[in-house]
């Protein structure tokens, strides 16, 4: 079962959210799902059999249980329930041929400026920035709603308390060299320190589409406008493979990169094999549902990163070739409201009248970190940030910056020769290709 990263391909240029204050003041709302246009959808006039797309393949019978739900309030409304576990490579294929189920987990390589061309408005279901975290990041042409958060999340090394306590670590990793000491003092008790879960391409692109940005939040700019080389010494994603590349040369990751797979690497997080993960906030609930202890698991910021981005997990939205597209809005909505699809799964809810949602964000100020959310980044973008943020995202599809491209820099014999590939590849693309 795949769970997507938080998706941070839509941080863009997130020193626009740094340089005003007032944004890192989170505020709470207990505002309820009530706008204006909101369309009742009225179970009477309900019709039609839909397709739902999951990636909680461990949670089907918690996930069949809401559409049994559903279904008794819209008797004439068929809901089918696919789990899908490489979400984004299956996904992908299926936007490609215009495939996507009715309510369809977003791939990422759908940019937001392509958000129309795949997915209907789904202004009408009564969710805004008033009532849900992170909403702007879902808003594509026309201003208009396309996509609903599954949750709120953020992004850290989610490691073992009692495993630290053992290996006598008294303080968190800040850098790069602190972090390797630790996975040194972990290694010598015969534990391995971090699962990369090297074998799932999914997961691998992290190092490209998260990471990176938490190091240098004017990442894009720099590419883009100053022309900074892609993997040249300056570069974050040069920085983020380099933090990979040691974990893999130094023997702290598990020992069978090609046959490991994220099963194998929740099981020996939970049994206390593996110390430490890098993924979302989330991932520490599929932990406690594997049996491990309450409170065996904490996080922190990934070392060398400077903020604390806060967007969400697996996004949804509308099919724009479902045949029923008032029966598949109206499931959508029934998954948000109430936080049926987050207690169904058991994350936490993208609501802002979420009591556990103020917890969070409460904790997080115990790192010292600038906090930054994701909708607001979206909010207070300029025109040349999106210009350089669609620019960037594009050069990266045609040079092929993904999870491949990690899992090849962790096992190159010769960096040097696929940095300077890389280097030259995007600048004759950057200089020599239209913007779309």
């Amino acid at each position: 079962m795949k769970r997507n990263s938080v998706n941070l391909k839509t941080i863009v240029l997130i020193f626009v959210c740094l340089s005003i204050p007032s944004l890192l003041i989170i505020k709470f709302s207990t505002s309820k799902v009530n706008a204006s246009n909101v369309n009742d959808f009225k179970s009477s006039k309900l019709e039609g059999n839909i397709t739902f797309v999951s990636n909680r393949t461990d949670k089907s019978k918690e996930l069949k249980q809401m559409i049994d739900n559903f279904e008794r309030e819209n008797p004439k409304v068929k809901v089918n329930l696919e789990l899908i576990g490489d979400t984004e490579e299956i996904l992908r294929r299926k936007a490609s041929v215009g495939e996507l189920a009715d309510i369809t987990v977003v791939p990422q390589v759908i940019n937001v400026s392509d958000f129309d061309n795949y997915f209907l408005p789904i202004d009408d279901l009564g969710f805004n920035e008033d009532n849900m975290y992170n909403c702007n990041t879902n808003i594509g042409r026309q201003d208009k709603l396309y996509e609903l958060t599954t949750s709120l999340a953020w992004q850290g090394v989610i490691y073992n308390k009692q495993i630290f306590k053992k290996a006598g670590i008294s303080s968190l990793p800040k850098n790069t060299n602190e972090f390797l000491a630790v996975c040194d003092k972990i290694k010598k008790l015969g534990i391995t320190p971090m699962a990369l879960c090297y074998k799932e391409q999914w997961g691998m692109g992290l190092w490209l589409d998260s990471i990176p940005y938490l190091i240098d939040k004017d990442l894009e700019r720099k590419t883009i406008v100053q022309s900074m080389p892609i993997l040249g010494e300056e570069s974050s994603v040069y920085k983020s493979l380099e933090i990979l590349r040691h974990i893999g040369d130094m023997g702290y990751c598990e020992d069978d990169l090609f046959d490991y797979d994220w099963q194998q690497c929740k099981n020996d997080l939970k049994d206390g094999k593996v110390a430490m993960f890098i993924w979302n906030s989330d991932f520490v609930s599929q932990l406690e549902d594997l049996g491990a202890p309450k409170d065996q698991f904490d996080m922190f910021p990934i070392p060398e990163t400077k903020y604390i981005s806060i967007g969400g997990d697996s996004r949804y939205a509308v099919s724009k070739t479902t045949k029923y597209p008032e029966a598949a809005k109206a499931f959508l909505k029934f998954m948000f409201e109430d936080d049926r699809y987050a207690k169904a799964v058991n994350i936490r809810s993208s609501l802002k009248n979420n009591e556990e949602n103020k917890k969070l964000l409460a904790d997080l100020k115990k790192f010292d970190m600038p906090i930054v959310m994701e909708g607001d980044v979206y909010k207070f973008q300029s025109k040349e940030d999106i210009k350089n943020h669609n620019r960037y995202y594009d050069l990266r599809k045609i040079t092929e910056l993904e999870g491949r491209f990690a899992q090849q820099y962790v096992i190159s014999k010769d960096v040097g020769s696929l940095r300077k590939e890389i280097n030259k590849k995007w600048d004759f693309y950057r200089d020599n290709t239209k913007e779309n």
